[in-house]
């Protein structure tokens, strides 16, 4: 949707930011904006972030390769695609490959851009960049970092709806990332192993 397409709506004009809080995922800002409707300045807060990668493996024999770890954030172990902030340097398929090596062990030939989306436009102002990779197979060994610690949970493909409608998976950008899969792959089928 354009704004062309959204008639007597007007963008707040800048007027600038503030960083309150940098931590190492993301800063808190305080943006000042000035209201089309009324020439007032308004503060908004906000959290800058980097852009984050996740990545629907699919292996040869038609499973999706998840991984199951501890989030502080809920204080729960959480069933998702293997993902993580890009850095500095590299494009966003290289860290997506590099993102499924250090967390499953496998790799892929095929990087295909599914899907990129905001996770949150109300508070973030980047985006989460999801790639269908096939055929995942497993040929390293996972290098985590000092925070982290995940378990791969091989899991049809034909069963991953099942999985967000159980609950299973509660994470809500990877439920995105499932139902943009889900939509796009009955649109048009994607180029993966027969059933």
């Amino acid at each position: 949707m354009t704004d062309s397409e959204t008639p007597g709506l007007r963008p707040w004009t800048p007027a600038g930011e503030t960083v309150r809080l940098r931590t190492p995922v993301f800063e808190v800002v305080e943006r000042r904006c000035v209201s089309p409707k009324d020439g007032r300045e308004k503060t908004f807060s906000c959290l800058n972030a980097p852009q984050w990668v996740m990545v629907l493996p699919v292996t040869a024999d038609r499973r999706v390769v998840l991984v199951r770890q501890y989030r502080h954030g809920s204080s729960e172990f959480s069933l998702e695609l293997p993902g993580g902030v890009a850095e500095p340097g590299q494009t966003l398929e290289e860290t997506a490959a590099r993102e499924l090596m250090e967390e499953t062990g496998y790799s892929a030939p095929k990087y295909e851009l599914l899907c990129s989306l905001r996770p949150n436009p109300a508070l973030f102002g980047n985006r989460i960049h999801t790639f269908l990779a096939w055929p995942a197979e497993p040929t390293g060994t996972v290098s985590f970092d000092e925070n982290e610690d995940l378990a791969n949970h091989l899991c049809p493909l034909d069963d991953l709806p099942g999985l967000v409608l159980d609950g299973a998976v509660d994470h809500a950008l990877v439920v995105a990332a499932i139902g943009f899969f889900a939509a796009r792959n009955a649109r048009s089928p994607l180029p993966l192993p027969p059933a």
